[in-house]
């Protein structure tokens, strides 16, 4: 039970500072709601056609940082893989995986 309460309070924690900074980001520009985040900040926002090109890049760059995050986690997993061939098949160690149940414990 204990175990439980620790994890409803950290998602409280969570929910408290994810309303205070959003409440702080509201005051700081007069403004609320999700378009406020899509607007680009005091030096890029002078001119009226280069705002959403500068959103929009904005946009797409973390796109692209996303994708680079999904390919390293592929490669990672593709060499977890090699080194597990490796193991079993080349040096003939054995690897088993189980999952835990209620009974072996």
């Amino acid at each position: 039970m204990e175990f439980d309460a620790n994890w409803q309070n950290a998602f409280d924690e969570i929910g408290r500072r994810t309303h205070d900074w959003y409440s702080a980001f509201a005051r700081q520009t007069g403004r609320t709601g999700f378009s406020a985040l899509a607007e680009p900040v005091a030096p890029y926002n002078r001119s009226g056609i280069l705002a959403p090109v500068v959103a929009v890049a904005g946009a797409v760059g973390i796109i692209v940082l996303a994708g680079v995050v999904v390919a390293a986690s592929a490669v990672a997993a593709a060499a977890l893989l090699a080194v597990i061939f490796l193991l079993t098949e080349i040096f003939g160690y054995d690897l088993t995986l189980t999952v835990p149940t209620a009974a072996s414990h």
